[in-house]
């Protein structure tokens, strides 16, 4: 009699990889729902303000990241069909840090590194 191992076929599954789904004038008008895996970005294509996604950890917030180079910290986007933001997203809200890149449309998650006393 063969063993057969149970696969979860979700792990199989292709996700969705970032992409930008649309460029809106004013941070105001980012819609409430976004698809997943979906990126606004607030400005124009020469002089971009801001990004802004709803997080990877799907618990619900939305992340702003600001492009402005003037100001610090700031982010840059390269997309060429699959998106990619530098530097890596930190964000810490309600006692939960989610640390992450997303790099050609994939997120890639960074492990939460317990601080040495």
């Amino acid at each position: 009699m063969a063993i057969v191992n149970k696969i979860n076929l979700w792990r199989w599954l292709p996700r969705p990889r970032w992409r930008l789904i649309g460029l809106i004038e004013e941070a105001d008008q980012v819609p409430r729902k976004l698809p997943n895996n979906g990126a606004i970005l607030v400005g124009s294509t020469l002089t971009p303000k801001w990004l802004v996604f709803d997080c990877p950890c799907r618990t619900g917030h939305r992340i702003m990241l600001d492009m402005e180079p003037t100001r610090f910290p700031h982010w840059r986007i390269i997309n060429h069909g699959r998106l990619t933001v530098l530097p890596s997203i930190d964000i810490e809200i309600h006692e939960r840090r989610c640390h992450y890149l997303i790099i050609m449309g994939r997120t890639i998650w960074i492990p939460n590194e317990e601080l040495l006393p």
